[in-house]
């Protein structure tokens, strides 16, 4: 049951991240054009904030394809020494570290976006609603919660992923 789950999560997490990927690279089509634009002598106003805004949520992207993945930093100089079980129950507690982190950081998205949108708040020169920025964050950020949620229990099932079941 658990395993059929996977791929669906690996193919919204593939979207989400390509999607990601795509705005990371509009991003710097438009760094590009702000710095030959200024060497001209036209600054473009508000590119700052545009980055600001595209950045943000681009990094979110990319989150939940890490966690299925299993690529966030692991130190394991000492726990490749331990017996296979110990290293599972490490696994779980790291796993489970994660999710606590996902849910947190995707909670508090959600809070800075509502509270963006109910002040109104707004970028400075190209007055951008900044509620867009969260909102295109949390989505991907609730994403995260379910691939984090997917793998403790992928961890607590004594599952370990090999590296044909990475995504690609």
């Amino acid at each position: 049951m658990i395993t059929r789950l996977r791929a669906p999560l690996e193919t919204a997490a593939n979207t989400v991240a390509l999607a990601g990927g795509c705005a990371l690279s509009a991003i710097a089509l438009l760094t590009v054009g702000a710095v030959i634009s200024e060497a001209f002598g036209a600054p473009f106003l508000g590119d700052s904030e545009i980055v600001e805004l595209v950045v943000g949520a681009s990094v979110a992207s990319f989150l939940p394809l890490c966690q299925l993945a299993g690529g966030h930093v692991a130190i394991t100089l000492f726990t490749d020494r331990l017996p296979r079980p110990i290293r599972l129950a490490c696994d779980l507690v790291a796993s489970g570290l994660m999710l606590v982190v996902a849910i947190i950081l995707t909670w508090r998205t959600g809070v800075g976006g509502l509270d963006a949108f109910s002040r109104e708040r707004a970028t400075m020169f190209l007055q951008l609603p900044l509620w867009w920025g969260f909102f295109a964050s949390f989505l991907p950020c609730l994403l995260w919660v379910l691939c984090a949620a997917f793998v403790m229990v992928e961890r607590a099932c004594g599952a370990t992923p090999k590296p044909s079941e990475t995504p690609a």
